[in-house]
């Protein structure tokens, strides 16, 4: 299947915006992990839009949006 992945702040280090070709069922975490994103990021997810968690499955034409969350003060 085919989705769209949309980075946004350092995670675009890691990750190009780009369509992308994924196993049938992966899910949020499963795409983080293919696509070798550290673990010590911390992220929100985006599917068309609406906040997801990592365990959501993935479908056909999504569009998914990597946020990285900055911590501090």
């Amino acid at each position: 299947m085919r989705i769209r992945i949309k980075p946004a702040g350092i995670i675009r280090l890691y990750v190009d915006e780009k369509d992308m070709e994924v196993p049938t069922g992966l899910t949020i975490r499963g795409l983080i992990a293919l696509l070798a994103i550290p673990a010590e990021l911390k992220l929100m997810t985006f599917v068309n839009g609406k906040r997801k968690e990592v365990d959501e499955i993935l479908k056909d034409g999504n569009e998914v949006r990597l946020i990285t969350l900055l911590s501090g003060g």
